[in-house]
């Protein structure tokens, strides 16, 4: 006697342990970013700019930075990217 096989089985198993690997990555813990900060360096790296120009983008008011004592100054994640982390558009007026 012969046994019938279901041809999808194999395709449901795999399917529902891809839909725990969604749900296990859905649930984990998003990152707090609001005592995130980064150092001038990072910052630089970060928007690919010099440290000099950082340094101009806070002189300027562009970009908010904080002193931290020994720490040096600290420039907030939220000042680098807007709230769907995405890197703000840093550009300088020029004089005329």
């Amino acid at each position: 006697m012969k046994t019938i096989h279901n041809p999808y089985e194999i395709l449901m198993q795999q399917m529902s342990e891809l839909k725990k690997i969604v749900i296990d990555i859905r649930d984990q813990p998003k990152e707090d970013y609001t005592t995130k900060y980064y150092t001038r360096k990072e910052a630089a790296e970060i928007c690919r700019r010099s440290v000099q120009t950082i340094d101009n983008y806070i002189d300027r008011g562009l970009l908010n930075a904080e002193n931290f004592g020994d720490r040096g100054i600290l420039i907030h994640h939220f000042q680098l990217f807007n709230k769907d982390n995405s890197l703000r558009e840093l550009k300088c007026k020029k004089n005329a």
